[in-house]
């Protein structure tokens, strides 16, 4: 009876709620934008909400069992997650079984497979459930749980106002993007998660409600915890010398095989959890929970999310050795690999970031070892990491090099990022064609039809990515007068020209340096590049970002093939993260209700 007052309840509801959404005397893409902030408000207020949410249980269950001396502590370190895990079992078993595991391949299902339809009873569950796994301390992440939050909240707010079944759909990635924005204070990376990973390709009607949603979102959750980058106090790191950059390579490729085998044991318990364990599926957690206990009391910083630990090694404070870096990388793996191969409910991304920070750290010892007079910081390293063991394990290269400089608004350390990130991308997919996100839905049986996807980077051309209108100085000016004219712009380098032809090209530093010295009256053609590193309008993104990294440079132009003289544009880091939303245009098209299609091809 009160299962059908409630139903009737929200019917009236959500009739008044169409009534007034039908009646605004608004065009139909007004309409739309008004949800799309709607949207973003909610899940900017729930994403916020959910993180307290783990931080007070996590505070007060296994955060206070880490601080215990004495015997207790050992005690408390092995019933509290055991316990965590029985009531997890227990809720997932007979209360939402769509909890279990990290929510954004649910996600990917519901928006290819279901018109987008994630119910809130679905959301509630997984925010009380995946809370209480990370707070008891399951090494699981909360990006994912948010993302599966917000899109049932965006679903529901979608089918509050009777939308057409087909475009409930597109408002799945719009609350995925928010939910990133909040998880992560990020919503540059927010935005190109949501079309690499939910959407899948580049579709450009959606981009603009996606961008909107992740603004939104990210103030929200800089106005409720405050606006500072998720890694505080890492934006001293800077690439020293360009010989550092092959110890980042070497790094990608160790994050590349590390990724893919971290995969395979999450996959390998996942499949010896539910098949050949034997004992109700309600226990799988509990009995996960025991051995997560017992890495805890080995190495308690490996339970949980992580965060401010890893906050701790980005800053130089933990003190690791070497044999402690590497027993946190390994239980760190273990820990993550049981809890969500037990049935646990969290995500992926934290634990993959954690393991990419230590194995980071772990290089640093080596190159320290190898070189000691070499004058590298290991938080770099740890970084670095973070960023290549994203790309390797969740296969989202573009938003792995922009979570980096968002996280920590440190732009300094890009080059090491972008290349350690590629090689990591390079290998894993070499070793595993498949994503972890894709392995599981692969695993479940499920197949969701999208085209084969090849490497993002190496199906984009130069032509698509760079900026035309290029700020460039003629090489008859001194160097106080070129100041004057790029000393308040925001790019590095500048095209010096000579009647309309590329002699050369000049960094700001350079002009600085030579002002510092006392040649402000000097000709900047005396100390300009002549030998430019270019790229051609048809090279693909992977070859410039590689380009980019080994000659330490932020910026390259773009130069005819026939005529190296000839300036067409210029590539920057910003100019990437617009170039995924050209592609859609020229490999897929829009139906007239929304949905994707391959171009040349007509709506079935």
């Amino acid at each position: 009876m009160a299962q059908a007052q409630l139903t009737k309840k929200w019917y009236q509801i959500e009739l008044g709620a169409t009534r007034i959404f039908h009646r605004l005397r608004l065009p139909s893409n007004q309409k739309y934008f008004i949800l799309t902030i709607t949207i973003a408000v909610a899940c900017g207020l729930m994403a916020v909400s959910y993180h307290l949410l783990i931080k007070l249980i996590s505070s007060n269950l296994i955060e206070r069992a880490i601080a215990m001396e004495g015997p207790s502590r050992v005690v408390w370190m092995m019933v509290i997650p055991v316990a965590g895990g029985l009531a997890a079992g227990l809720l997932i078993h007979y209360f939402a079984p769509e909890a279990r595991g990290s929510g954004i391949p649910q996600v990917k299902i519901a928006y290819a497979m279901d018109y987008g339809r994630v119910p809130m009873r679905v959301a509630a569950g997984k925010a009380v459930i995946s809370a209480l796994c990370v707070g008891s301390g399951a090494s699981l992440g909360r990006e994912g749980p948010t993302v599966q939050i917000c899109a049932a909240l965006s679903n529901a707010i979608a089918r509050l106002f009777s939308i057409p079944r087909r475009k409930q759909m597109n408002q799945l990635p719009v609350g995925a993007a928010a939910a990133i924005a909040a998880a992560f204070n990020t919503p540059i990376a927010a935005v190109t998660f949501a079309l690499e990973e939910i959407i899948g390709d580049l579709n450009q009607k959606l981009a603009a409600s996606i961008v909107v949603a992740a603004v939104i979102s990210s103030t929200i959750e800089r106005w409720l915890l405050g606006a500072h980058p998720l890694f505080a106090g890492a934006n001293i790191y800077a690439l020293n010398h360009p010989k550092e950059l092959f110890a980042y390579a070497l790094l990608g490729v160790a994050a590349g095989v590390v990724g893919v085998g971290f995969s395979k044991l999450i996959l390998f318990l996942r499949m010896a959890f539910r098949d050949r364990l034997n004992v109700p599926s309600w226990s799988k957690p509990a009995i996960g929970g025991v051995i997560i206990g017992v890495i805890g009391v080995w190495q308690p910083h490996s339970l949980g999310i992580g965060y401010d630990f890893l906050g701790q090694v980005l800053q130089g404070q933990d003190q690791l050795v070497f044999k402690a870096v590497l027993a946190l990388l390994a239980a760190k793996i273990l820990a993550s690999s049981f809890s969500y191969g037990a049935g646990m409910s969290g995500g992926v991304l934290g634990p993959s970031m954690f393991i990419g920070g230590m194995l980071g750290a772990a290089m640093w010892h080596l190159v320290a070892y190898i070189e000691p007079d070499a004058n590298i910081v290991r938080g770099a390293f740890a970084l670095v990491g973070m960023g290549a063991m994203f790309a390797a394990v969740i296969r989202v290269p573009i938003t792995s090099i922009l979570l980096i400089f968002e996280m920590t608004y440190n732009y300094e350390i890009i080059l090491p990022v972008m290349i350690a990130n590629a090689l990591a991308y390079a290998v894993a997919s070499r070793l595993s064609p498949l994503s972890i996100y894709e392995a599981f839905l692969f695993q479940d049986g499920i197949h969701l039809g999208h085209a084969p996807k090849t490497d993002a980077l190496a199906r984009i051309t130069a032509a698509s990515v760079m900026t035309r209108d290029v700020v460039t100085l003629p090489d008859d000016v001194t160097v106080a007068e070129a100041l004057d004219v790029v000393g308040k712009l925001e790019f590095n380098g500048y095209p010096v020209m000579n009647d309309g032809a590329m002699a050369g090209l000049i960094t700001t530093n350079d002009l600085k340096r030579l002002e510092a010295e006392g040649r402000h009256s000097e000709m900047i053609a005396d100390f300009m590049v002549k030998k430019v590193v270019h790229a051609h309008p048809d090279q693909t993104l992977d070859t410039v970002i590689l380009k980019l990294a080994q000659r330490e440079l932020s910026q390259l132009p773009v130069v005819s093939r026939s005529d190296d003289t000839r300036l067409l544009g210029i590539i920057t880091l910003r100019d990437v993260a617009r170039a995924q939303a050209r592609l859609a245009a020229m490999q897929y098209s829009l139906g007239p209700d929304d949905t994707i299609h391959p171009a040349g091809m007509s709506p079935s």
